[in-house]
């Protein structure tokens, strides 16, 4: 920044000013006084203009930070609901899965159960059958 190396270079002129006896006062050349003092007041409204745009491109990047920063924490809860919402079709998946399994355990027992019953049923018929047919067998040698 020039207004520094301006007011290093007044700094330096009092510095090397003669000092006058008895009192606190510098002699100094006024015209160079007086031409550091003319720059620092022309570069000043461009040291205030830089530093104005340098304000406002930081106050840019904050913005966008901030921007940035809630669409990541959107994101990150949007994230965290699809989970758990996830989490809550697989469960009710399960659940389900387990309703149709006991459901189809119960519908099958039932099922070999009344087969069961009718085989049974089939194979007494059958008994009843061979029985009547070897009792026939045997009266019609003996008869």
């Amino acid at each position: 920044m020039e207004i520094w190396y301006l007011i290093d270079r007044l700094e330096e002129l009092l510095k090397k000013g003669r000092k006058l006896p008895l009192v606190s006062g510098t002699v100094v050349d006024q015209e160079e006084v007086l031409e550091i003092i003319h720059q620092m007041r022309t570069s000043l409204p461009q040291e205030l203009r830089e530093a104005r745009r340098i304000n406002e491109e930081k106050e840019a990047i904050l913005a966008q930070a901030r921007e940035d920063t809630k669409s990541l924490l959107d994101k990150k809860e949007l994230l965290h609901r699809t989970e758990e919402e996830r989490a809550r079709i697989i469960d009710l998946a399960h659940r389900d899965a387990e309703e149709v399994r006991r459901g189809a355990d119960e519908y099958a027992l039932q099922v070999l159960g009344q087969l069961e019953d009718q085989l049974a049923s089939v194979q007494a018929t059958v008994r009843n059958g061979l029985e009547l047919l070897q009792r026939r067998r045997k009266e019609g040698k003996s008869g």
